[in-house]
């Protein structure tokens, strides 16, 4: 699994919104779509200001054996 698709499967798993990542990141709410979705390349200044909007540890997504993560 990319990074990509890890962030995606988090943002899914606590029902985080696109259109609220946009808010958060000031990015078009398009953009966050096509990178969510692999339609675009992710940035790694993009990934790093979604994980601070988020307010959770990029790291997180470098575990080769992501699993369910929940935000706290």
């Amino acid at each position: 699994m990319t990074v990509v698709e890890k962030l995606n499967a988090y943002v899914n798993e606590n029902d985080i919104k696109q259109i609220y990542i946009a808010q958060k990141t000031g990015l078009d709410e398009g953009t966050v779509s096509e990178m969510l979705n692999g339609d675009r390349q992710i940035f790694a200044d993009e990934f790093l200001l979604i994980c601070i909007a988020l307010d959770i540890d990029p790291n997180i997504f470098r575990n080769s054996s992501f699993r369910n993560l929940s935000h706290t």
